[in-house]
């Protein structure tokens, strides 16, 4: 198989995992309530993670089909990626970095640490940085009706 095949077969699989993760923490965060409870989850995900958000998706509304969770809003947003050079201080954006290719979002997405191998401070130069927003998938809000009132 050719590696740009392998390498989308990965990636799919990837949100398949992700959107997984998220319903197993949305159905443990309801506790003892009923599924039927939970009205949305808003889902956050970085830009580091490069996610594909048109299979995160597909993955999330086939599995909860299979699911009591079915009913709830699945909301998502994406959070840029904001760095804080170390040298200078300078705060920037990954659409400020230059010669970003889709081969170096790729290695990102798997690993976003790797953005230090690839990434510079636009200012300085230097690879010296903290990724301070942008990273990983993860629940920002869970909004559950009474327990009185769920069907």
């Amino acid at each position: 198989m050719p590696l740009i095949a392998s390498t989308a077969i990965l990636r799919c699989m990837h949100e398949w995992a992700l959107a997984e993760a998220v319903i197993e923490a949305a159905r443990a965060a309801m506790g003892a309530r009923p599924p039927s409870c939970l009205r949305s989850v808003t889902v956050t995900m970085g830009e580091l993670q490069a996610i594909d958000q048109e299979i995160f998706e597909f993955a999330l509304s086939t599995m909860l089909q299979e699911t009591a969770l079915s009913a709830a809003r699945f909301v998502l947003q994406t959070e840029l990626a904001e760095f804080q050079c170390r040298a200078c201080a300078r705060s920037w954006g990954l659409h400020d970095a230059t010669g970003i290719t889709d081969e170096t979002r790729e290695a990102i997405h798997f690993l976003p640490e790797a953005a230090h191998a690839f990434v510079r401070c636009p200012a300085c130069g230097s690879p010296d940085y903290m990724v301070s927003k942008g990273r990983g998938v993860s629940i920002k809000s869970i909004d559950v009706a009474d327990t009185a009132s769920c069907v």
